[in-house]
């Protein structure tokens, strides 16, 4: 049995990427979290047994206003690491960054990464 709490398509607007464009400009990125939780997060109904989905979100949106990632995938690993350090009784999380306006010449809805890390 694996307890999960998720957070979908959290948007963010940062000032992530390779271009000057997308430093200068900033743009939105889609954040998925899915935490894997050590326990069960039904044993009881206190908020002392899950991950308060709240806080993840905060998490995510200082991240990434203290930091300018040049990668995507520095920015999901960033907030995978941040994640497992702050939060016990996650043991693995997947992180899934999409960039609906890449520089790219391609009609496409977005592009990403996914990282998923656990505890070792």
């Amino acid at each position: 049995m694996t307890d999960r709490v998720f957070v979908s398509n959290l948007c963010v607007h940062g000032f992530h990427g390779l271009h000057s464009a997308e430093k200068n400009l900033g743009q939105k990125f889609f954040i998925d979290i899915d935490c894997e939780l050590a326990g069960p997060a039904t044993a009881t109904d206190k908020m002392a047994n899950t991950v308060d989905y709240g806080a993840l979100c905060d998490l995510v949106m200082e991240l990434s206003a203290q930091t300018v990632f040049n990668l995507i995938e520095t920015f999901a690993e960033r907030i995978a690491e941040a994640i497992l350090s702050t939060q016990p009784l996650v043991s693995r999380v997947t992180i899934t960054v999409r960039k609906p306006s890449a520089p790219i010449r391609y009609f496409l809805d977005h592009v990403g990464v996914s990282v998923t890390r656990g505890r070792a």
